[in-house]
């Protein structure tokens, strides 16, 4: 059975999904995200030595959720993007332009998904 968080550890983040992707006038592709859509999830810095030494240098920029399987199943993708740490989509012209994490593939377990998130650090 899925080990429940304490609800106050959630957070209100963001996630926007990545829909496909455009071609600017200098050949360069741009990605194209659907609206962002709000979640009250437990993201957490890494702590633990298996995830540090998996990301290694980037263990810094690195933060992880555990959310339910059967409630979020098939909702998130590689290289959506996320709102964390009081960003807000709020003021945006282009969806994910304020984005500030990018999601690493989710892993799907037994009852449960991690998803990574990796800080996006330029524009």
């Amino acid at each position: 059975m899925f080990q429940y968080r304490k609800k106050s550890w959630n957070k209100k983040i963001w996630i926007a999904k990545k829909i496909g992707t455009q071609e600017n006038d200098y050949g360069t592709e741009i990605p194209i995200y659907d609206k962002p859509i709000e979640y009250m999830i437990n993201v957490q810095p890494l702590s633990s030595e298996v995830d540090i030494a998996e990301f290694g240098e980037n263990s810094k920029q690195v933060q992880r959720a555990v959310i339910e399987y059967k409630k979020y199943f098939g909702k998130f993708k590689e290289f959506d993007v996320a709102y964390l740490d009081g960003v807000t989509p709020d003021g945006e012209e282009v969806n994910g332009e304020n984005a500030n994490y990018r999601l690493y593939p989710p892993r799907n377990q037994n009852k449960v998904i991690i998803l990574y998130f990796e800080r996006l650090t330029a524009k």
